[in-house]
């Protein structure tokens, strides 16, 4: 999960690094010298600095937003690490077609398939998908029911039990205003950061004995 917040953060520094090399080569080698000294050269030359400038601030504020998303993050997962020593936290689950949940939580509660999604604002729903702030989260409940549906079938092919699968859309943000939806929208269950412990251990979506959560987790931890 973090993979793709380090990478954003590594091409935003080389874009900084880059950008500000530009910038320093047009301050100190103007163009002009080698145009020809004239009132319109300079002002070219003066907007080239300032656009390199803008840039600079732009991909440095996108840093301080990734550093924002990675601290977020941790957050959550220390969070999550916080759920009673009897649940199995598995990371990074893999599943067929591409699919991979960033957490699975294996307990006598059941099987809980986490994805966590980034950013604060306000959540609502228009009847079809979520809203954050205003963006529509296309196709994400139907992406997350796929998952779901995929961590089903392999637990009936390996294991041969009818295992449930519990998909959970968590919100790694403090800042997350979840009130005004449901506990579950379209068969997904909604959740906060502070919250997401108390979900698990307190609903019992599927209960497991412990010689089949001790199955559940030997199966998923070689994937």
């Amino acid at each position: 999960m973090m993979t793709k917040y380090l990478g954003r953060l590594l091409s935003k520094t080389l874009s900084v690094f880059l950008v500000s090399v530009l910038a320093l080569v047009n301050w100190k080698w103007p163009f002009y010298l080698w145009l020809g000294d004239t009132v319109l050269y300079r002002f070219f030359w003066l907007g080239l600095f300032f656009v390199f400038l803008d840039m600079v601030i732009e991909i440095i504020l996108g840093l301080f937003r990734e550093f924002r998303l990675i601290t977020e993050t941790v957050g959550f997962s220390k969070d999550l690490y916080k759920i009673s020593n009897s649940f199995y936290i598995l990371t990074n689950v893999a599943f067929p077609n591409d699919l991979k949940s960033d957490f699975v939580v294996v307990g006598s509660s059941g099987v809980w398939m986490i994805s966590v999604k980034d950013d604060g604002g306000k959540v609502d729903f228009n009847g079809d998908d979520l809203v954050q702030d205003n963006l529509v989260l296309k196709g994400l409940l139907t992406q997350m029911l796929e998952k779901s549906y995929s961590l089903v079938d392999i637990l009936k092919k390996k294991l041969g039990h009818d295992i449930r699968v519990a998909p959970v859309l968590a919100f790694s943000s403090l800042g997350i205003d979840v009130a005004s939806l449901p506990k579950i929208v379209h068969g997904v269950y909604i959740s906060s950061r502070k919250n997401i412990v108390s979900l698990i251990e307190n609903t019992d979506f599927q209960l497991i004995d412990k010689n089949t959560i001790n199955e559940i987790h030997k199966l998923l931890k070689k994937k």
